[in-house]
């Protein structure tokens, strides 16, 4: 195989891989803004990307940064090891953020949900006035 790969192809697919994670990096925040559960197929979808992008190196290691997909090598390492290690520690506590979260969420959609009960029938009031 010939390593001399020229310089201005070098260039041009390092743009390429930026410009991908830069893509997928704008989708993950308006899918997080809008309150989606990230998933790749979501991502997809609202990139364009198809699967196979989602599994290169420079792309799984954003997914991997933004909790999106976990690194095999932490899942392998769970699975092996007896005690707990410094990686299933964070992960747990990952864990334990995102449920506090869940939790915290499904506060607010209930609070939410009878606030719009009460503006119902606020309005079918006025209505019938």
């Amino acid at each position: 195989m010939n390593d001399k790969v020229p310089q201005p192809l070098k260039d041009k697919q390092e743009l390429t891989r930026q410009s991908t994670i830069n893509t997928v990096l704008k989708a993950i925040h308006e899918l997080q803004a809008q309150g989606y559960a990230i998933r790749i197929k979501e991502l997809m979808e609202h990139t364009g990307l198809s699967r196979s992008t989602f599994g290169k190196p420079h792309v799984r290691e954003v997914l991997m940064r933004c909790g999106i997909v976990e690194a095999k090598a932490l899942v392998e390492e769970e699975v092996d090891a007896k005690a707990p290690t410094s990686a299933t520690k964070r992960l747990r506590k990952e864990i334990k953020r995102k449920d506090e979260r869940i939790v915290k969420l499904n506060m607010e959609n209930a609070e939410l949900k009878q606030e719009c009960e009460l503006l119902r029938g606020r309005l079918f009031l006025l209505m019938q006035k």
